[in-house]
């Protein structure tokens, strides 16, 4: 309800304050579209804790403290458009206080090749986290490119989430759920499903705070201190799903182009859907479809306590097959940055 109403007061404020997303040559949308979702689930959310539909937890705070921040700097960026450089590095700052008050590092990686747990120095451990939270942060960014698809994918993640962490962390298991009913109103506006009509995006204020919540949840779940993980590390990475194999393999293929991994362009899969001739409706549907399919083995694999290096292993052939699908798919419709 807090969010339905968050909406209904931000998108008439929405042109007054800057926060709307006009066409351009990578925005296909027509006319001027409020950028108030995000800023409207994490309302959403934060009412919800207030109301004591979220048990108060001293993680959930500094978690949401952390995420009111992501929130307000994607705002910003919606508004004033500021370079990726400085984007990462307050992502960084984020993260980097966000993790040491929660005490959560990544500083294992499991038993990836049955030799036992690939343990990490603590002087690597914080780069090594900075990196992989500001990697769901950006995955989930990269998804943003139609109607409904960095939600959906969020949401999909963070119902694997709320399964995998209610044994061992019912709160932040609570948490995931909530996020996940906060974003109902924003689809159902996002993607102008009856009766409304007119659409509202998401924003890097909402895909940032999407990511982040995620990318910190995966690390809390998999890199407990005692050793009561909710899940393996190598499980973090089926759960984020096809945006982390979207995004990594388009940083691979920028790399070898000698571009920047951070250089926007349009060859992302639903781009190439897109121009493949599928509607956006139906490229989110398959993309949907995909990421439930990684999800839901993610979940089969753990649950049916599968070798931590089968899981790898097969995460490597299921990135490599897609990588280069993608890059075949590519030339197919004569993709080439349009």
């Amino acid at each position: 309800m807090t969010t339905w109403l968050a909406i209904l007061v931000l998108r008439p404020t929405s042109q007054r304050i800057g926060l709307v997303d006009v066409p351009n040559a990578r925005k296909l949308h027509v006319g001027a579209v409020p950028l108030v979702g995000g800023i409207a689930v994490s309302f959403g959310v934060l009412m919800a804790t207030l109301f004591g539909l979220i048990p108060q937890n001293p993680m959930i705070s500094i978690l949401l403290l952390g995420g009111v921040g992501m929130v307000i700097m994607g705002a910003i960026d919606d508004a004033k458009d500021i370079s990726p450089w400085l984007r990462l590095f307050f992502q960084a700052l984020l993260i980097a206080l966000v993790c040491y008050y929660g005490n959560t590092t990544l500083h294992n990686f499991g038993n990836l090749f049955n030799f036992g747990n690939i343990k990490i120095p603590t002087a690597i451990a914080w780069p090594v986290t900075i990196l992989a939270v500001c990697a769901a942060i950006n995955a989930y960014n990269m998804m943003d490119g139609i109607d409904g698809l960095a939600g959906c994918m969020a949401a999909i993640s963070l119902a694997a989430l709320g399964y995998t962490l209610y044994s061992v962390e019912p709160d932040l298991s609570r948490l995931c759920w909530v996020i996940v009913i906060a974003l109902i109103p924003y689809l159902m506006v996002n993607l102008t499903i009856p009766p409304f009509s007119r659409k509202i995006f998401l924003g890097d204020a909402g895909s940032m705070f999407l990511g982040f919540i995620i990318g910190v949840l995966v690390l809390y779940g998999s890199q407990q201190s005692n050793g009561h993980n909710a899940f393996n590390p190598i499980t973090a990475l089926w759960f984020i799903g096809l945006p982390l194999m979207d995004m990594l393999g388009i940083m691979v293929r920028r790399i070898r182009k000698g571009q920047s991994p951070l250089r926007a362009d349009r060859n992302h899969l639903h781009h190439i859907l897109l121009h493949a001739g599928l509607s956006p409706k139906q490229s989110l549907l398959l993309m949907v479809l995909i990421n439930v399919l990684i999800v839901t083995c993610g979940i089969l694999l753990e649950s049916s306590g599968a070798p931590q290096w089968l899981m790898v292993t097969l995460y490597l052939v299921l990135f490599m097959t897609y990588s280069l699908c993608l890059a075949y798919a590519c030339k197919l419709v004569r993709v080439n940055d349009i």
